[in-house]
């Protein structure tokens, strides 16, 4: 069974220094200009856990598990994707106007934790133990699968949306930040939608009643 959690950590905004635009500086705003996109992927190795009683890893999963005795869930997959963001600005002024860049977005994207739980009453290398831990590494590989490939697809989307975005004149720049703010955080919601939607749908293949990861029958002694 995977039980899955995603958030957003804040925005975390970098300032350039504000100054009085020359003449090369205040063609800035007329200027097509590139915003540096850089992703961290974190994708850690699974961690094994089996300090849950049977009972215990239940009473986290709410009995919802596919891979199951009756409606017993036999283990569990916990993961928690985070993205994170730092923008970094600049600005120029010029007769009163204010010209803004969005000089570079770092973002970091990945998973804070991925734990298998496997109940403690599953002695390591019984039978027991085998099948739940086979089953949960597919949960674990779809969830790695899957964030590597979205790290590519943010990455190229907040890019993309920064494209005609960067350089702009703005009433002041706390205003273009947060304006810029949405248009990236925009960009963080769909992502994290569409990938929920993707991995959601393959993990419910893996718990599929009968299918290959099922433990029905897997093991003489339940």
């Amino acid at each position: 069974m995977m039980m899955f959690a995603s958030r957003t950590l804040g925005i975390v905004v970098s300032v350039g220094v504000l100054c009085s635009a020359s003449s090369v500086s205040a063609a800035v705003c007329a200027a097509q200009y590139s915003t540096l996109v850089e992703v961290r992927l974190i994708d850690p190795a699974p961690k094994v856990v089996t300090t849950s009683s049977l009972h215990q890893i239940n009473s986290k999963a709410k009995a919802h598990g596919l891979l199951k005795r009756n409606n017993l869930v036999l283990g569990l997959t916990q993961s928690e994707v985070e993205t994170s963001l730092n923008i970094g600005f600049r600005g120029y002024q010029q007769g009163g106007r204010t010209c803004m860049t969005v000089d570079r977005v770092d973002v970091s994207f990945g998973h804070s934790m991925l734990d298998i739980q496997v109940p403690k009453e599953y002695a390591r290398g019984s039978c027991q133990y085998t099948t739940v831990l086979k089953h949960e590494m597919e949960h674990v590989r779809v969830n790695r699968e899957g964030v590597r490939k979205y790290a590519k697809i943010l990455k190229r989307d907040l890019a993309k949306a920064m494209t005609g975005f960067s350089p702009r004149v703005v009433h002041t720049m706390q205003s273009g930040q947060a304006e810029a703010q949405r248009v990236l955080q925009k960009v963080v919601n769909q992502l994290t939608t569409q990938f929920h939607k993707e991995i959601d749908a393959q993990h419910a293949l893996i718990d599929k009643p009968g299918g290959a990861y099922d433990a029905s029958g897997a093991c003489g002694n339940w």
